[in-house]
């Protein structure tokens, strides 16, 4: 009898270690390192137009379209013309039928480019300075436009035909747009894990309330970014050490860094909780973030930079799934996302899993789309 108890007590303590080491093995308390982040500089600012600027004479029914290599005239919807969207004299409108796709209903925003003389000198390298391009950000009511010349910031990337300062998020309290360079029709292709990387150039930011623009993060800073729905944070991965988190506290200007000691070589596909409280990232594993062998899903609290893994390395090498109930929708429920697999040698490739991040349970739900 003595002997049954015994064994019996042993394999409950042996149980009760492992289920201390399963834990431990999921829970991490990084070290922190808390900052102030730069809020301008003399080369991320520039002159800003306040005051309302008067529109140069333009047929309010027509407007430049570049197609197939030439310009053609097209028609523009009167709200384009109604909500400010002219470029002066010697200046075409970019992307002129998407105008509406890049603004809000309070601000219209467009950026205008100069016209090369010969128009078949277009693509000509210096045929056309592009540095008197310009974007405009005019009011809806059009009380206020505020106008970025695109020479007093680094504008390499979009030294080119066909290019803007397109807008890349709204703050839902309509004070700030965050911008970046962009051309089209973009890079071609792409690294078969894309997913886990934001594929957009230098970060801007522009103070609607005061016109004040500035350099927010420079492209080899950040391999990924996303906004928290509350725009309260922004989190970012670093492209030099892909192991590191940061989180920038947009209230307050504070910046903390947070280091997973894991084999990672890249981070992002961050997933904000509705209530921005918590965010899901995606750390992935392999020879480098274009060669991956495994991904591992972790949830990061910002308020503390407490960081939990949820799932351990898997070879289906899983990313998020944005078509899951709609459109650009991740949530299939407040517990649940959508995941797509991304091993091509694995039978599950493109197939669709839902992933439940309180029990870390994952279910086939369809093959892809």
């Amino acid at each position: 009898m003595k002997v049954k108890s015994t064994i019996g007590i042993a394999i409950l303590l042996l149980f009760l270690f492992a289920s201390c080491v399963s834990q431990s093995s999921i829970t991490q308390t990084p070290t922190i390192v808390t900052k102030a982040i730069p809020t301008n500089s003399p080369n991320a600012t520039a002159t800003i137009n306040s005051t309302p600027t008067p529109h140069a004479t333009f047929n309010p029914t027509q407007a430049l379209q570049a197609t197939e290599g030439y310009f053609r005239f097209t028609a523009v919807p009167a709200t384009i013309e109604a909500r400010g969207a002219k470029c002066k004299d010697g200046f075409i409108l970019e992307r002129g039928l998407e105008v509406l796709d890049y603004s809000t209903d309070k601000w219209t925003l467009f950026t205008c480019s100069p016209v090369a003389v010969n128009r078949k000198d277009m693509w000509t390298h210096g045929a056309v300075n592009f540095g008197e391009r310009y974007t405009q950000i005019v009011k809806t009511d059009l009380s206020t436009t505020w106008t970025i010349e695109h020479n007093t910031f680094d504008y390499t990337i979009i030294d080119r035909p066909d290019a803007m300062l397109a807008p890349y998020h709204w703050t839902d309290d309509g004070n700030y747009v965050y911008l970046s360079p962009r051309y089209y029709p973009g890079p071609g292709g792409g690294p078969e894990f894309f997913f886990i990387r934001a594929f957009i150039n230098d970060l801007f930011r522009i103070n609607l309330e005061t016109g004040e623009f500035e350099l927010f993060l420079k492209k080899d800073e950040f391999g990924d970014l996303a906004f928290s729905p509350n725009d309260q944070f922004l989190v970012y991965s670093e492209q030099s050490r892909p192991n590191v988190i940061h989180t920038i506290n947009i209230e307050t200007n504070e910046e903390s860094e947070l280091k997973i000691q894991e084999g990672i070589v890249a981070i992002g596909a961050f997933i904000w909780f509705p209530d921005s409280t918590k965010v899901v990232v995606f750390a992935g594993y392999g020879e480098d973030k274009d060669r991956l062998s495994d991904t591992a899903i972790f949830i990061l609290t910002p308020k503390n930079m407490q960081i939990q893994k949820i799932l351990a390395k898997d070879s289906r090498i899983f990313g998020h799934y944005f078509q899951c109930s709609g459109i650009n929708n991740v949530w299939l429920d407040y517990n649940t996302i959508c995941l797509d697999s991304y091993n091509r040698e694995l039978d599950s490739w493109n197939d669709i899993f839902s992933f439940n991040i309180r029990t870390g349970d994952v279910e086939y739900l369809r093959p892809f789309p």
